[in-house]
């Protein structure tokens, strides 16, 4: 599918490219395996001055009300950076907190989602963390995993169960406890425990699974478009080696088996690209078919893994180095690859999804 952009989403790719050309992406990667802070306050602050916090959030509460298929350019441009903030992400979560997403639009404060319990979940299943209402007070009891850069998070924005039933509600980071280990590209993902941990509502059950389904949909299709963006850095990566690396008086890129693997990695990117795009595209125009964005991850997470690993054997030894930036492209896929579920659960959704149509 050939993508053709209208001016304001030219406009919006192209400040995200330039943004992410400043942000030396690979060394502060690289710098944060012996770092307990994930989200660099500078480069924080410089995104949420773009706008890019409050891509999808409406006007009237200060965002740019714009859709899924600009919030997927930008996170394409930021995976293609090696951008480690979670920039998509908290873009999702102020557009389902809607008229609570000022704070978070400013990026004064970090909230993160937390939908997921337990191991083989992508967050739309019916929560097992507990609400208890008492008045206007909710307590909340239990656990949630997969939550991405927990340790920085000031505030998270869960589902749980009520009487009502599913709600989505926030919860300061101090309420609760949080534990986190670091993920191979050097950022972090842990669980949150909450253990009557005082909360405010923010969607009443009436609304919340519509609401939790669309805030899926962004995380994954936007984790897609991320995911794309690192396919391609380790493509250009990859093309630039081929070009200058010689052997036997040659460059490596003149021998055919090399062509060939560098052309089946650009087609998996492209068929990527088409796929997220479409996906974007149809659920921003007709609200889309349900297992879309699940389509797009599947496809991506498997095809990022095929490309960064192929990209990386053919730099050779060289390409096992910690000091060359092919390694880091393969990283950062694995580990946003995991984020929201791996290949096999987004097929079953998309499958499952599909089949409900019929």
């Amino acid at each position: 599918m050939e993508l053709l952009l209208n001016e304001e989403q030219t406009l919006v790719r192209d400040s995200a490219a330039t943004f992410t050309e400043r942000q030396a992406g690979a060394e502060r990667l690289r710098g944060m395996r012996i770092s307990e802070t994930k989200v660099d306050v500078d480069v924080w602050r410089r995104i949420a001055d773009a706008g890019w916090l409050g891509i999808l959030a409406s006007e009237a509460e200060g965002g740019l009300g714009l859709g899924l298929t600009e919030l997927c350019l930008v996170a394409e441009e930021l995976g293609k950076g090696l951008i480690p903030e979670p920039v998509a992400t908290v873009a999702a979560v102020a557009k389902a907190m809607e008229s609570d997403c000022r704070h978070v639009i400013s990026g004064s404060v970090l909230v993160m989602p937390a939908l997921m319990e337990g191991a083989r979940t992508i967050g739309d299943e019916t929560p097992t963390v507990i609400a208890v209402r008492t008045g206007d007070i909710i307590a909340l009891s239990g656990i949630k995993t997969g939550v991405p850069i927990p340790g920085d998070a000031r505030q998270f924005l869960l589902s749980a169960t009520a009487p009502e039933g599913v709600i989505l509600a926030l919860v300061d980071a101090d309420d609760v406890e949080i534990t986190q280990k670091a993920t191979t590209d050097g950022t972090s993902i842990g669980s949150v425990i909450l253990n009557q941990s005082a909360a405010s509502l923010v969607v009443e059950p009436k609304e919340a699974p519509a609401r939790i389904a669309h805030l899926l949909d962004a995380l994954h299709l936007s984790n897609a478009a991320e995911l794309l963006g690192v396919m391609e850095k380790a493509q250009i990566i990859t093309v630039e080696y081929l070009k200058n690396r010689e052997q036997f008086d040659r460059p490596i890129g003149s021998f055919q088996v090399l062509q060939h693997r560098a052309v089946d990695n650009l087609c998996a990117i492209e068929m990527c690209r088409s796929l997220i795009y479409q996906a974007a595209r149809a659920m921003d125009e007709v609200g889309g078919e349900p297992g879309l964005a699940s389509a797009a991850l599947s496809r991506s997470a498997k095809s990022s893994l095929e490309v960064c690993k192929s990209a990386l054997q053919m730099h050779g030894g060289i390409g096992f180095t910690d000091e060359h930036d092919i390694g880091l492209c393969l990283k950062r896929a694995v580990t946003l690859v995991a984020r929201y579920g791996n290949a096999g659960l987004h097929r079953k959704r998309y499958a499952k999804q599909t089949k409900a149509q019929e």
